[in-house]
């Protein structure tokens, strides 16, 4: 169902763009901005040699960001909840602060990025009461395009952690006024250490104002 909806939202997103008109709202992408989000999909996925579990995930974040002349500081804060499995929830609060640089072409910016995250992982239900924290720090660098003056298209790619793991993400905004956008956004992370790997992907929907 989480799938159909963010189908349907993408598709819509693709109407507006083709319907909107062409007032220029946007010469290149802000980075300047606070936003709310809504992971409408979302999955968690671990093997360890040919044992193997999914959960679904849903939750909501908090995303801000600050542009300094060419210099970055951006905050996020994600709050997820699996559905339950054998009578027990998975929740992962992730925060992260990150500080890079960018630099603006036409209609276009490109940027990387230095970003420090902390997960907060518990385990509740069924007997069973786990907490397990870990920090990482990782590297990120993107692109953001204005393909029209109310769209943009966006792409990055990365690591979540300076010695293992990947982690890449599209997403686009559709400018509702000159300050105002909605975006739609796919993120993946997989992470491998010994013999167990770990994927994470978000599908989410957001509300985000541009200062």
């Amino acid at each position: 169902m989480t799938n159909i909806i963010s189908r349907l939202i993408i598709l819509a997103s693709f109407v507006f763009v083709s319907l909107a008109p062409t007032t220029a709202f946007a010469d290149s992408p802000s980075f300047t901005y606070i936003e709310a989000e809504y992971i409408a999909g979302g999955d968690i996925e671990v093997a360890d040699g040919s044992l193997s579990a999914s959960l679904d995930v849903d939750g909501f974040a908090i995303n801000a960001s600050v542009e300094l002349g060419i210099f970055l500081l951006q905050a996020s804060r994600f709050e997820l909840e699996s559905d339950e499995l054998l009578g027990a929830q998975l929740e992962d609060s992730i925060s992260s602060i990150a500080v890079g640089v960018t630099f603006a072409l036409p209609k276009t910016a490109v940027y990387g990025l230095i970003r420090g995250r902390r997960d907060e992982l518990s385990l509740r239900g069924a007997g069973l009461e786990e907490e397990e924290d870990g920090n990482s720090v990782g590297l990120e660098a993107g692109v953001r395009f204005n393909v029209t003056d109310r769209f943009e298209l966006n792409a990055n790619i990365g690591s979540p952690a300076l010695d293992e793991g990947t982690s890449y993400g599209v997403g686009a905004q559709f400018y509702v006024s000159k300050n105002l956008g909605l975006t739609v956004d796919f993120s993946s992370i997989e992470i491998e250490e010994k013999d167990i790997t770990a994927n994470l992907d978000i599908t989410s929907i957001g509300l985000r104002y541009n200062f």
